[in-house]
């Protein structure tokens, strides 16, 4: 201040600033989408700073593509197809496809017993393919044995940025699951929740065997899930386990899992499914 007089900024404002210190303010909002979205609209350079954390997550949600019945036909007068997810096209034309770093594919249907399918997915494998940073997978509600001979062409694109695998009311067995994980050498934090079919006595002969893989690591969660087969599927990984904590809401369970982690590192947390209560319990030695 001179002679009274406020001294006028003059500075550059957020284009003076180096991007990493940009970023690491920015980093404080990741959880904030309005504030985010407030920051876009302030300036040209925080438009384009905060445009790849506004559109970092895509959720994707199968509609019913509804078809009009062929002149003459006697049948019903609408026939419906699950599993379109326009909003792969949406993201693609709006330039914000390549920002996704948490895709999540589940199915929009009124009723919870209704799967998708490789098919529901192949016309938008271009769109796949443009997303180049996946960090966090989503798949919720779909059936996994289709999926594990075309795995590669589906997700493949996904396997050497993956790292949070988190599995929905899948449809599988425990050995088609422990097929889909290895797929991921990166991952670091997976979720198996709600799952169907665990305990079918077989699983499909056309599982490839897999003999080496990276171990699992990071956090892993069962929830709803508490199938010995699952554990023991599991334990069986080919790279092993070296989980730093465990949640599940069957703690009785994770016996097979502890006995192939290491102990040092490992620590339980646990949810009853009624209740809702959390607790913490030490690993055994």
């Amino acid at each position: 201040m001179l002679n009274g007089t406020p001294e006028k900024f003059t500075g550059g404002g957020w284009k003076e600033l180096p991007q990493e210190l940009v970023d690491e303010i920015l980093g404080y909002l990741l959880d904030d989408l309005d504030a985010l979205k407030a920051c876009s609209l302030t300036c040209k350079f925080l438009l384009d700073a905060t445009r790849p954390l506004i559109h970092q997550r895509l959720v994707c949600l199968g509609s019913m593509r509804v078809h009009p019945k062929p002149n003459g036909s006697l049948l019903a007068s609408r026939k419906r197809v699950p599993g379109v997810f326009e909003r792969l096209i949406d993201a693609d034309r709006s330039g914000v496809l390549p920002h996704t770093r948490h895709l999540t594919f589940k199915p929009n249907y009124t009723s919870p017993y209704q799967f998708f399918y490789p098919g529901h997915l192949q016309e938008y494998l271009p769109y796949l393919r443009s997303i180049t940073k996946l960090h966090t997978l989503t798949l919720d509600t779909f059936h996994i044995s289709p999926f594990i001979l075309v795995f590669n062409e589906h997700f493949g694109m996904f396997a050497n940025t993956l790292q949070r695998l988190d599995i929905r009311r899948a449809h599988s067995t425990a050995q088609e699951l422990s097929y889909i994980i290895c797929q991921f050498p990166l991952l670091e934090d997976l979720t198996i929740a709600y799952p169907a079919g665990l305990d079918d006595a077989h699983a499909g002969d056309e599982i490839p065997v897999i003999r080496q893989s990276p171990p699992l690591r990071g956090k892993l969660a069962l929830i709803d899930a508490g199938s010995m087969e699952l554990s023991e599927s599991l334990a069986a990984f080919p790279g092993g386990l070296n989980f730093r904590s465990l949640e599940s809401s069957w703690p009785h369970h994770l016996g097979p899992i502890f006995a192939a982690c290491s102990h040092t590192a490992t620590s339980v947390s646990y949810v009853w499914p009624l209740s809702g209560a959390y607790g913490e319990q030490s690993p055994p030695l």
